[in-house]
């Protein structure tokens, strides 16, 4: 797969349409992205407050 910049708007979209009741395969095609984004996208909103995880101090 190519990669390509998600921006944090389509992100936090994403997160709301599954809060809305869509299903993830239903998120994923809409917005043409894989599932192991999505839900790497939903573990930085819980653990860190923000789709976008914290910039590695090294």
């Amino acid at each position: 797969m190519v990669y390509r910049a998600i921006s944090e708007d389509i992100k936090v979209r994403a997160l709301y349409l599954l809060e809305q009741g869509y299903i993830t395969d239903e998120v994923c095609d809409l917005l043409g992205v894989s599932q192991s984004s999505l839900y790497r996208w939903k573990a930085n909103q819980l653990d860190h407050g923000s789709v976008i995880p914290p910039v590695n101090p090294l």
